[in-house]
């Protein structure tokens, strides 16, 4: 937590996508497969993700469990923060996120859509503060 003589203008989160280390696996295969890398190639390396590792790429429950604590997380400290924000990879998260912030009582919330090649994601920010 915060301590509570602390104020920041923006938080970022960048959350475990997968739900279990076979998920994660799996899509490392996947994003491996679609840059044309072969079996063979994908027998020789550790199947990882580009970026993170163990526990930064999964958590139980997956990025919708993850962010749905956030929400309610970030409603415990309210004035603390300005603007709460985290990106989203499965579009058919938004309306739980949705709903979720609006049970929070978030004043505002603002989505950002995203892609780079086939790759689609968004930026979802909220506030409990009038703007």
């Amino acid at each position: 937590m915060i301590p509570t003589n602390e104020v920041f203008d923006f938080s970022m989160c960048n959350p475990p996508f997968h739900d279990s280390i076979q998920s994660a696996q799996q899509g490392s295969v996947r994003k491996w497969k679609n840059l044309g890398k072969s079996d063979n190639f994908l027998n020789e390396k550790p199947v990882t993700n580009f970026g993170g590792q163990g526990e930064e790429l999964w958590c139980e429950g997956g990025e919708l469990t993850f962010i749905l604590k956030m929400i309610k997380e970030s409603s415990e400290i309210p004035h603390q923060v300005k603007w709460f924000s985290t990106l989203v990879s499965k579009e058919q998260n938004l309306s739980k996120i949705y709903a979720r912030l609006k049970l929070a009582r978030a004043k505002n919330w603002h989505t950002i859509d995203m892609s780079q090649g086939q790759k689609k994601s968004r930026i979802v920010a909220w506030t409990f503060r009038v703007v």
